[in-house]
């Protein structure tokens, strides 16, 4: 125990082996469980398997995804097109999109929207995706990096305004976040490459290692296209972000503004959670304002990172639902 820490009361059965391996997603629900008196079995470090065994049961867990999840449920976040078509016939508003096919449907979708995201149609944390595609050439690049992934590949027109997240546990909005893009602050001395550096180590210590900054071929585009590159020497205090998502796996950053969220906002959440029929889900939309009704849904999570939303009880909520006999 760290010092400082509040005192582990009697119910806390001690860490169960494999915990040390646990990312942090894991941890955070294994801690919450033991305070609770819940026994906790480590089945995978690698993937965030737990079982956990209270109250007359045991549930089987990959960080916050459960077996409460039915495979029904978890095929509609799974896959982006059946996601979209689900969505659309709840009456929610998603963006323009298209499988792609590889030929001049590709391009003619392209040249109606100018400006398009090409994603794998199945993947998680960002892997594959490319945003800001405006040209054939790297329409052609971007389906390539997508296929490595998924072999069927998803064009959305790009949405502008703020990457908000809202997380929905048993049927109640518990926390809401806007995720921004990696931006490096420069100092006079230090070039964008060294920055960069910093950031990603600044980033992985505070997630836990998992949280990273790639200096590849997006990074070096996305600085590319801010008449930048690897060596250059920004100013004191000028900034420069460095990638376009905002995934937190590749350095993105998130506040809280759970708050600030807009009643609509929290209606087309929990619409989303009822349409999908899931227990816990995590709703990226694209918002103009988080305090206004203005929206486009990007995607729904079945495996949203609640270690990620802290101040707000969403391990607390998660571990309720699990156990509702173990509520405070």
């Amino acid at each position: 125990m760290t010092a400082g820490a509040p005192a582990r009361p009697a119910a806390w059965h001690g860490e169960p082996e494999g915990y040390d391996r646990l990312n942090r997603y894991a941890r955070v629900i294994v801690d919450e469980a033991l305070l609770r008196g819940i026994d906790v079995e480590v089945l995978d470090a690698a993937s965030g398997e737990l079982a956990l065994t209270g109250h007359g049961r045991r549930i089987t867990t990959f960080e916050s995804l459960s077996e409460l999840t039915t495979a029904a449920a978890f095929r509609r976040c799974d896959h982006k097109v059946c996601t979209r078509r689900v969505l659309e016939r709840a009456g929610l508003q998603v963006a323009p999109g298209q499988l792609a096919t590889g030929d001049a449907h590709d391009l003619a979708f392209l040249a109606e929207w100018k400006d398009i995201v090409v994603k794998p149609a199945r993947g998680e944390g960002g892997q594959g995706l490319t945003i800001g595609v405006t040209e054939p050439d790297a329409l052609t690049r971007a389906l390539a990096v997508a296929q490595a992934v998924s072999p069927e590949v998803l064009l959305e027109k790009r949405c502008d305004g703020e990457d908000l997240r809202v997380i929905v546990i048993a049927g109640e909005v518990v926390a809401a976040s806007v995720r921004r893009p990696p931006t490096v602050v420069g100092t006079g001395r230090h070039t964008v490459a060294e920055l960069v550096e910093t950031l990603s180590d600044e980033r992985a210590e505070a997630t836990g290692g998992s949280a990273r900054i790639p200096f590849d071929d997006t990074t070096a585009e996305v600085v590319a296209e801010n008449g930048c590159n690897g060596d250059t020497l920004l100013d004191e205090g000028e900034t420069l972000a460095v990638r376009r998502t905002a995934n937190v796996h590749t350095g993105g950053t998130i506040d809280d503004v759970t708050e600030l969220l807009h009643p609509r906002l929290c209606e087309v959440a929990l619409v989303t959670a009822t349409a999908i029929d899931i227990p816990v889900v995590g709703v990226d939309l694209m918002v103009a304002a988080v305090d206004g009704p203005d929206y486009t849904i990007i995607e729904a999570n079945e495996q949203p990172g609640l270690a990620n939303h802290e101040p707000q009880p969403t391990v607390e909520r998660f571990v309720d639902l699990l156990f509702p006999e173990s509520a405070g």
